[in-house]
């Protein structure tokens, strides 16, 4: 099963966890790491999170921003690891998919998130209600 590590600045990570998890319930082999202003401190955390969740499928760090700085640190650490993957712009449509997708292999899974996560995001457009002139075609 694929492990996951959330991380995001402020609360982010640990509000879509505790999102997802109304929804599904309890997660297993998941960490979450909310990054404040320590870089350093966030490597040795991340790096440690990786190894909490990893048992042989690999993992995948979803981070709020790509770009940001809990984005460059996994991707840093990812770049030394063939069986770590990082995603940002994580959404919870995007995880909650995640949740049920874990026994992928690591590269269709990576390829099934970043769909998923597009495909999720809606504008609502309200439909003007007909009136009897426009049914009618006058």
């Amino acid at each position: 099963m694929i492990g996951f590590v959330i991380t995001g600045h402020g609360s982010f990570p640990t509000g879509m966890l505790e999102s997802v998890k109304l929804i599904a319930g309890d997660i297993k082999q998941v960490e979450v790491i909310p990054f404040e202003e320590d870089v350093e401190k966030l490597k040795q955390i991340v790096v440690k999170a990786i190894d909490n969740v990893e048992t042989g499928a690999g993992v995948v760090c979803f981070t709020d921003l790509a770009g940001g700085t809990p984005f460059n640190v996994c991707s840093k650490i990812a770049s030394g690891k063939e069986n770590v993957r990082v995603i940002g712009g994580t959404n919870a449509p995007m995880l909650l998919s995640a949740l049920f997708q874990r026994e992928l292999s690591l590269d269709t899974f990576i390829d099934k998130m970043l769909k998923d996560g597009r495909e999720n995001i809606k504008e609502f457009i309200l439909k003007q209600k007909q009136t009897e002139e426009d049914v009618a075609g006058i």
